[in-house]
């Protein structure tokens, strides 16, 4: 399954930024994997459907302690 993914530009940008300026790892001596997802995430909100289910518990029981200092 092939699909495009658009997003707005300074999100793009913000991505793009991250990505170019990211150090190579001291312990393996280059970018790793590793550090593209976390920029991909961290800057472009790009997640994989694999941990959807955990943000959705994570979002939960945040909601649930909100709900219980009010």
């Amino acid at each position: 399954m092939n699909e495009d993914i658009y997003l707005h530009h300074d999100r793009y940008i913000r991505l793009v930024e991250a990505v170019a300026n990211l150090k190579p790892c001291p312990f393996a001596g280059s970018i790793t994997p590793d550090q593209i997802k976390a920029a991909l995430g961290e800057f472009g909100e790009i997640w994989p459907i694999e941990i959807y289910g955990d943000v959705i518990i994570a979002r939960l029981e945040q909601r649930a302690m909100k709900i219980r200092d009010d």
